[in-house]
């Protein structure tokens, strides 16, 4: 039987169980109770060469026991349900949080916020379980980048660099001594082509992929295929580019960007002076013509919740409005240390749009013809993002620009600058939103960032 067919019969069945394991260690002298079930089921193909080359099974069911007595907590968890298992974790998370320092801010959230129900997410589809069917997949897709690689010789493509193809399924279950017993599922397809060219000796390697919730938005094979190669001999006769400031297009890379400078907006770095972004609600982050907003209620988002992790309702958030810093993403804890009402963010950023008014809008071409030259990031590399200070640096691949038209392609250089400055200065926004990403924007213009090269 699927696990998709049996989705209905287990949440009721561990729904039951966590209600009654919160019972249970409130019996045994827990003053509050949190206890999360998950499980789920994967299967993970990859093919190189034309033919498999790594087949997982992922099977996942465990429970995690949070108890709070006293201002103490401890948290055990257990992938054993039987009774014998469960009692015991029960007992072991009351014993060690003896041990614990207390905390007054600890504990579940308030009754107030709870999710009550009326908001309904369908985030969770039948997808093909049968291995030999998933296997077939992965061994297609890979097999059409091959046949395409003839035309392309000529101009550099070499060879696949392999494809992946997976489904899984994530049930979720939470269940608190406010009462709250609430559970939801997920299902997520993935696939991904890669592809190696080469020119005067140097190879280069790029690829194409997506993953969704509902496979009736699964692109094309060969829809992703042509965009891997198309990116792969993008990338060949990359060379350095002068040391210098430089209009910078963040074109594939500017949701990544904008996710590093949101990622100052985490409750728990604000309370502990850790942000960038501290003190900085009702203060222009952002041009005046630039808004951001989340919706954690969008169907068939891949990053969709009625809920958090504390059972707190989520609710669809301005977070920037006409550049003004609006809301920061507070959990329970990081609220009451900041003596704020927590927004439902004991998880990470919803679905997220980044806008921008008609008149600093416009296409990628328009864009780099407003700029005159520069350069357009599509990827990058390395872990320098500093989000206490705001400073930002990180290795780039993408392109250079003059009089508005392609150049070169360039690698090896570093793009730098404070996120804050960043931000402020982005002159236009692109249309080319795409929308196999959770946090949609276009490209970003930005002038004069200085770029490290030779």
């Amino acid at each position: 039987m699927s696990f998709f067919s049996e989705i209905e019969q287990r949440r009721a069945q561990y729904e039951d169980l966590a209600a009654k394991t919160v019972e249970q260690a409130l019996k045994k002298g827990a003053h509050q109770v949190k206890i999360k079930i998950g499980a789920g089921k994967g299967i993970n193909v990859s093919a190189r060469e034309g033919e498999i080359e790594n087949l997982e099974f992922n099977q996942m069911l465990g429970m995690a026991v949070r108890v709070y007595r006293d201002h103490h907590s401890a948290s055990v968890s257990t992938n054993d349900f039987s009774p014998e298992s469960i009692e015991r974790a029960i007992d072991s998370a009351l014993s060690l949080s003896q041990y614990t320092s207390p905390d007054d801010f600890a504990g579940l959230c308030d009754e107030a916020d709870l999710y009550q129900g009326g908001v309904e997410i369908k985030n969770c589809y039948a997808l093909e379980e049968d291995p030999d069917a998933v296997v077939k997949r992965a061994i297609e897709f890979e097999q059409l980048g091959i046949a395409k690689i003839p035309a392309f010789k000529d101009q550099g493509l070499v060879k696949s660099d392999g494809s992946l193809y997976s489904i899984e399924y994530d049930l979720e279950i939470l269940a608190t001594s406010h009462g709250f017993c609430r559970s939801k599922a997920e299902s997520t397809l993935s696939k991904y082509i890669g592809f190696v060219g080469a020119r005067d000796g140097v190879m280069q390697t790029s690829s194409s992929g997506q993953t969704m919730t509902n496979p009736d938005q699964e692109w094309s094979d060969e829809r992703l295929v042509d965009e891997a190669i198309e990116r792969t001999l993008g990338k060949l006769g990359a060379r350095k580019v002068k040391t210098g400031k430089y209009n910078v297009i963040f074109r594939r890379a500017g949701s990544g960007f904008i996710a590093s400078c949101l990622s100052g907006l985490t409750g728990n770095l604000i309370y502990h002076n850790s942000s960038y972004l501290k003190d900085k609600l009702g203060e222009q982050i952002y041009p005046n013509f630039i808004s951001i907003k989340e919706d954690p209620w969008r169907a068939d988002g891949l990053c969709s919740s009625a809920f958090d992790s504390d059972g707190v309702a989520t609710r669809p958030l301005t977070l920037v409005e006409n550049g003004v810093l609006k809301e920061y993403l507070l959990d329970t804890y990081s609220a009451r240390k900041l003596k704020m009402r927590c927004n439902g963010h004991n998880d990470s950023l919803y679905n997220t749009w980044v806008t921008a008014d008609s008149a600093h809008t416009c296409t990628l071409e328009e864009m780099m013809r407003q700029a005159g030259s520069g350069i357009v990031i599509d990827g990058l590399m390395g872990q320098g993002v500093n989000v206490v200070n705001g400073n930002y640096s990180r290795g780039l691949s993408g392109f250079y620009f003059e009089n508005g038209e392609r150049v070169h392609a360039v690698d090896e250089v570093t793009v730098a600058g404070n996120m804050l400055d960043m931000t402020r200065n982005i002159a236009l926004l692109g249309s080319d939103v795409d929308e196999r990403r959770f946090l949609q924007v276009g490209s970003i213009l930005i002038p004069e960032i200085t770029i490290s090269g030779d």
